[in-house]
């Protein structure tokens, strides 16, 4: 029987082994159990006393050696249960502390200029950011949306996120590249959504830049995304202007 799967429940490689080499054995000694196990003796005293600690082990002493045995397999439902109660309660605390982390974290996110973001995670957590930041009729600009060298991935990934900001009230307006008319799948989600506002430019660019509260974004579309955000008041404020230049021009 494998019970490496017992590793998602918190037990480690060597109490998984020690705890399997109980079941074979039935009561033994913690010599007995090393050679069993294939633990090292040295660390089989830790590894129980961690086994016990959870339960999931018992101990007696005859003349003064230790045996262990197995407890009923039912206590691993016990011991999740409690890792359940534990994480509840670890889940309120942080949810007490949270408006004071929330709040030190938004005095000195100021002092952030330029961060960068690698690969599709990065990319996931820029727009999980934006999603987070945005209220209902907050606006976002987006300058030079295009396909991106994996056209698919940047289609799905995209529109997910645009319907995400679409669900939430948000009011985009967005320039993409002329090019992205071909992608109809994509483009008539956005031309037929009350949220956003489209035109197009007759360019072909390899990034985008979007701009949401006082950070602009900078988004290379490669095989593995970049992500530059630049986090100033200033430069989102300039960037926005920049877009209404470019929104002039643009056509529907």
């Amino acid at each position: 029987m494998d019970l490496s799967n017992l590793r998602n429940i918190g037990l480690t490689k060597g109490e998984i082994k020690v705890y399997e080499a109980l079941l074979d054995l039935g009561e033994c000694t913690k010599s007995a159990l090393a050679k069993k196990s294939g633990v090292a003796p040295s660390n089989v005293y830790d590894i129980t006393n961690r086994l016990l600690e959870k339960g999931i082990i018992s101990k007696v002493e005859k003349n003064g050696i230790s045996h262990f045995s197995p407890a009923n397999p039912h206590r691993l439902l016990d011991f999740l249960n409690q890792k359940k109660e534990d994480i509840e309660k670890e889940k309120n605390f942080i949810t007490s502390i949270l408006p004071n982390l929330v709040s030190k974290f938004n005095n000195v996110k100021e002092t952030i200029n330029v961060e960068v973001f690698h690969n599709w995670n990065g990319l996931r957590t820029i727009f999980e950011d934006m999603l987070t930041e945005c209220k209902k009729e907050d606006k976002n600009y987006v300058l030079g949306a295009g396909k991106g060298e994996k056209d698919e991935l940047f289609d799905t990934f995209f529109l997910k996120y645009s319907k995400l900001r679409e669900k939430k009230g948000i009011i985009t307006h967005i320039i993409f590249n002329s090019d992205l008319k071909e992608r109809k799948e994509r483009i008539d989600f956005f031309l037929n959504s009350k949220m956003y506002l489209v035109k197009f430019l007759h360019q072909s660019t390899p990034s985008e830049i979007m701009t949401y509260k006082n950070k602009v974004c900078i988004i290379l579309l490669a095989k593995e995304p970049i992500v530059i955000r630049i986090t100033s008041k200033e430069v989102a404020s300039s960037f926005r202007q920049y877009f209404d230049i470019a929104w002039k021009v643009a056509k529907l």
